[in-house]
């Protein structure tokens, strides 16, 4: 081997390993800002994630007091239908009857 081929080889040696250098370090950056991404991506998934818990909880309270509404709604109705009925009752006891 020549000093000449020795030489080149030497050159493609370090041109490898620079490129490869310059590779790993545009990798690595690549890498951090990936990270920095998922990061930021976990942050905004846990508020959402917390936000429809809290928005479930606003749901089922809505649908508890609705229910608790149309259940009293519908006492409400039997008691009055059951005051009309005896308004009726006393309504034709009290009236004068007539022979």
């Amino acid at each position: 081997m020549t000093t000449t081929d020795f030489l080149d080889r030497l050159v493609g040696i370090f041109q490898n390993a620079i490129a490869s250098t310059q590779e790993n370090t545009q990798l690595k950056s690549e890498n951090a800002l990936l990270l920095a991404t998922k990061t930021d991506l976990q942050t905004k998934l846990d508020a959402a994630t917390t936000a429809s818990a809290d928005l479930q909880t606003r749901l089922d309270a809505t649908t508890a007091s609705l229910n608790a509404d149309e259940i009293e709604k519908a006492d409400t109705a039997t008691k009055l239908a059951s005051l009309e009925q005896l308004a009726s009752q006393l309504e034709s006891i009290s009236a004068p009857t007539t022979v």
